[in-house]
């Protein structure tokens, strides 16, 4: 409302429904094959694992929570970070592919009937985003029983409120706050 000007008084709030058929704690049991099938292609056994799926456009800031990953891994090398998305903008997408490691796994675009799986291999999921209408992802990690990490940006404080019972929601800019709550929660 404070960005778009908008009156208030002609406005009301829905939120965005998760399906959770298909997003909840037994996802792992239910989606045993592609979990399996997943781990064994990225070479997840006995690493923990972080997640963020989402587009991959400057506005999401994967950069900087690559860095803030790589910062991390410095200390845990059994860290993974995978990365669900599609190239927004092909000159970002190869700075991004340039701050990669073999740490840093681009699945690109995946099938949405496969996502919970990708939910089920993870240890935390990651959010650096600088703005958020509501982020469905974090919303969909926390039903699957995941923590979440996430910059008290756009809708972040009321889904921390409502839906994120689970995670630490850190000072927007707060870097050290940021990665020393993914070490905190794998």
């Amino acid at each position: 409302i404070e960005k778009s000007g908008i009156d208030i008084s002609k406005t009301r709030v829905e939120y965005n429904n998760i399906d959770k058929k298909r997003f909840n704690t037994n996802v792992k049991k239910l989606n045993l094959s592609k979990v399996n099938q997943i781990i064994k292609e990225y070479n997840l056994q006995n690493k923990k694992v972080f997640l963020y799926v989402g587009r991959l456009a400057t506005s999401k800031r994967v950069d900087l929570l690559i860095k803030m990953f790589k910062m991390e891994k410095n200390e845990h090398p059994e860290y993974k970070l995978i990365i669900v998305g599609k190239e927004t903008f092909k000159g970002h997408f190869k700075k991004l592919l340039s701050m990669a490691d073999e740490d840093i796994i681009f699945t690109g675009e995946v099938e949405d009937k496969d996502l919970p799986a990708y939910y089920a291999v993870c240890d935390v999921y990651v959010t650096a985003s600088r703005d958020e209408g509501f982020n469905l992802p974090a919303v969909e990690a926390q039903a699957c029983d995941k923590p979440v990490v996430a910059f008290n940006v756009g809708s972040h404080k009321e889904l921390f409120e409502k839906f994120i019972k689970k995670g630490i929601l850190v000072p927007e800019g707060d870097i050290q706050g940021f990665t020393s709550a993914m070490s905190k929660l794998c």
